[in-house]
């Protein structure tokens, strides 16, 4: 049987590499070989010094100390009979950043040999290995890596048995496999300071290869990533390193020769950009090589706005650079698996890639990881929070904030907040959506309604701030959600709250921050989404057949959204505090009864008026602001904000050179804050369901069935979206000149299409290719029709028939 074994002496403070290597002898060519894997870290593997897999950072993240993936190799083509050698290197990983996991870096294997004669032969990682170093003699996801190139493996001795947090299940693997991908050959530069820098044009995760010429023993070359220059043209990490000292840097020790190359094993940074100290840039090439989760590619948008073409690919580029086997809020600073980051763009995740197995895997963890009450974390599994207890007190004594965090019990106050927490419900909701995978909500039903059972209960709770609000006065105040800290509409484009001023002004933390936020609650914001999480689960529980479940949070539903209405929204159609978000949520989440619906816009088209018309939302409700005015009868408002090209908006980032999503709406103009955080690249689930007009059908869900009902608006010309489905491929095309208009569509095979052209006539459309013209009135509606034809089969009719 394997066991879990280390190097004797590597601990908190040597931070060792170790290299674990078992010479073997074969008998004869086995008739199947096959390597069982994993490690306390991330390990790279060779056998006979053939690397054994193109895949990068396994076993992958996941609640380690619940379980631990194993990753299985087929070596049977890289035995050799007589003397083999099998070695594998563990770097710091995930498991030991920040001492998050644990101190000690660890392996675990098995290789099984089956021969022809029926009998077979096991060797497992056991104190009869050997252990060493290596040339990498420092690692570290963040922080980067330190190689000796003169350096062999050396030092051997034996292994050592493991014993810290053996615990974790060992499980087949789940991960999507991370893999290289693009690659970009930089170009140097010198700075306005005169420093050497590498340019490499696209923001993205990964790390540079390296080839010098003409090295010296001992020569070192040291490389820092850093995602953009500062005001001043200089190369800087200010706005991502967070104060770090040490962030995200490559140090190389050269052999000394004609010619070396080098690629980093076991560290990934966020960057466009290189600054290179210890080489002349003719003596050196830089290659930046893109690394993520390798999900295959299944749609695009293009469209006659250049920019807006550009925001796609922005958003694209986000999306690879922050999905490496977990969805991180950014490469960068953080890197931590922001459940509300998640939940905002997953359905525009869906629309470029394939996500149903990365979403798969990680929600697992969501399950693995939720608290007892139902309390779901705002990140998991996280990379910042510390689960190995022994380090959680050093840190907790250091740090108040992180005083308030705990590895068990029931979390802390931080983690209460709804938008965040409803990621339990809406991500495996939309994922059945996209997918029609009935196994999402199997298997994350009883996770969802955890959730929501806390978040009602935390609803039923009396904050004596409010005691004199009329939803206490007429005994309605278990329908509004009032208590517990929320994050709220975070990154809204808008100057923060006086009290909030006034607490930093003070000298406040964090911490303080937090509790004084979870004294007054949100209670529009909360009391919006635990509505729509009730809707969500009860549409879920109907889909399996819980039908007792499906009436009950229906019901519950229709109770939260009477008393919204009744108490949050004025007799004139105000919602305090009055901003764009609180107009936008309420539409978009059906909380707003007929009778004031014609109020509500009133006050949203002023908000737009004296915003002119740029939007000032922040992450909860700008994945709906685009969708919710068009619904609305405000289609230019809304094409008018998309196309906007100063701050704050989509397009601003672009006509400074951004290559991929901003955490902050002017985060270039002052070079602040993550220039590659995906989140707000979730409106390009409107360009694909509005602009090109492709929308899954609730009613059947997966794409079996859904809606083709294109939207015209702004300056746009032509639009088209394609999307891959289990079926076949869905396009949908649009272009006007002048008055005339033509739309072309193509439904897959066994699929059935429900369209709507712009002039409001609708057809149901079976498997083909389609075209429709038309001549416009207006920008908007067709008055006369010409024949459509189907390329299949000729059907002769016209719009509207």
């Amino acid at each position: 049987m394997a066991k879990w074994i280390c190097h004797p002496l590597d601990n908190k403070d040597s931070r060792l590499v170790p290299v674990f290597r078992r010479k073997f002898k074969v008998r004869k060519a086995p008739e199947k070989a096959m390597l069982r894997l994993t490690a306390h870290g991330i390990y790279e593997a060779e056998l006979n010094g053939v690397s054994m897999t193109e895949n990068k950072f396994m076993p992958g993240l996941s609640s380690y100390y619940t379980r631990i993936q194993v990753q299985e190799y087929d070596v049977a083509a890289l035995l050799k009979e007589g003397s083999n050698e099998l070695r594998v290197t563990v770097g710091d990983g995930w498991w030991r950043w920040n001492n998050n996991f644990g101190y000690t870096l660890a392996v675990w294997g098995e290789l099984r040999l089956l021969y022809d004669d029926g009998s077979e032969e096991t060797l497992a990682t056991d104190e009869g290995w050997e252990v060493g170093l290596g040339p990498v003699l420092r690692t570290d996801l963040q922080k980067g890596e330190v190689y000796d190139a003169r350096t062999d493996s050396h030092g051997w001795q034996k292994a050592a048995l493991c014993t810290e947090h053996t615990e974790g299940e060992l499980i087949e693997n789940q991960s999507v496999p991370v893999r290289e991908k693009e690659r970009f050959v930089g170009k140097p530069f010198r700075d306005s300071v005169g420093n050497l820098v590498i340019d490499f044009g696209q923001n993205l995760a990964g790390y540079v290869h390296m080839t010098l010429r003409g090295t010296k023993s001992g020569q070192t070359v040291h490389l820092r990533h850093g995602e953009g220059l500062d005001k001043d043209g200089r190369f800087s990490t200010a706005n991502c390193d967070g104060g770090r000292a040490e962030f995200q840097e490559i140090t190389y020790i050269c052999k000394g020769a004609e010619v070396e190359e080098y690629t980093p094993h076991f560290a990934v940074f966020g960057f466009r950009y290189a600054l290179v100290e210890g080489i002349l840039s003719g003596d050196a090439d830089f290659e930046a090589i893109a690394v993520y989760s390798d999900m295959e590619e299944v749609g695009n948008f293009k469209c006659s706005n250049p920019l807006i073409n550009k925001l796609v690919e922005n958003a694209r580029w986000s999306q690879k650079g922050n999905f490496l086997d977990v969805p991180v809020d950014c490469p960068t600073r953080e890197r931590n698996a922001w459940t509300g980051d998640a939940m905002i763009y997953c359905r525009t995740a869906a629309y470029f890639m394939d996500v149903r197995q990365f979403f798969k895997k990680w929600l697992c963890d969501q399950t693995i990881e939720q608290y007892a009450s139902g309390k779901v974390g705002i990140t998991f599994p996280s990379t910042s929070s510390v689960h190995n207890p022994e380090e959680l007190k050093a840190v907790q004594a250091k740090d108040p904030a992180m005083a308030l965090a705990g590895p068990t019990g029931d979390g802390n106050i931080g983690e209460d907040s709804v938008g965040w927490g409803d990621s339990a419900v809406w991500i495996p909701y939309q994922m059945v959506l996209m997918y029609g995978d009935a196994e999402f909500l199997e298997e994350h039903y009883e996770t969802a309604k955890k959730w929501v059972e806390f978040s009602l209960r935390c609803m039923r709770e009396q904050n004596p701030m409010y005691k004199d609000k009329p939803w206490y006065l007429n005994r309605d105040g278990d329908f509004i959600y009032d208590t517990r800290f929320h994050y709220g509409e975070w990154n809204e484009p808008l100057p923060p709250a006086p009290e909030v001023v006034a607490l930093f002004a003070k000298g406040g933390t964090a911490a303080d921050y937090v509790s004084h936020m979870a004294k007054y609650g949100k209670p529009e914001v909360a009391t919006a989404y635990t509505k729509r999480s009730c809707d969500n689960l009860s549409h879920m529980a109907h889909i399996l057949g819980k039908y007792e479940d499906a009436e009950h949070y229906a019901a519950l539903s229709e109770k939260i959204k009477a008393a919204y209405d009744k108490y949050l929204i004025g007799p004139d159609g105000t919602i305090q505090p009055g901003h764009q978000a609180a107009y936008i949520r309420a539409l978009a989440l059906e909380l707003v009864s007929e009778a004031k619906k014609p109020l509500v816009i009133a006050q949203l088209k002023k908000e737009l008026e004296a915003a002119d018309y740029h939007l000032n939302t922040g992450f909860l409700s700008t994945v709906y602001l685009l969708p919710a005015l068009c619904d609305n009868g405000l289609v230019d408002e809304a094409f008018r904000i998309l196309e906007q090209t100063t701050a704050p908006g989509w397009l601003h980032p672009i006509t400074l050179g951004a290559t991929t999503m901003l955490e902050n709406w002017n985060g270039m103009d002052v070079f602040r804050d993550s220039f590659n955080h995906y989140s707000f690249g979730a409106v390009c689930q409107f360009l694909f369901e509005y602009a090109a007009g492709i929308r899954p059908s609730f009613d059947a869900p997966g794409f079996r069935e859904f809606e083709l009902r294109p939207v015209l608006g702004g300056s746009l010309t032509w639009a088209e979206a394609s999307y891959r489905t289990q079926y076949g491929t869905i396009r949908s095309r649009w272009e006007r000149e002048g008055k005339r208009f033509a739309y072309t569509c193509t439904v897959p095979e066994v699929t059935t299409a429900h369209l709507t052209l712009p002039d409001g006539s609708a057809k149901t459309l079976s498997a083909g290719s389609y075209r429709f013209e038309g001549v416009l009135r207006n920008r908007l509606f067709p008055a006369e029709t010409i024949p459509s034809s189907r390329t299949k089969a000729s059907v002769q009719g016209t719009i509207g028939s």
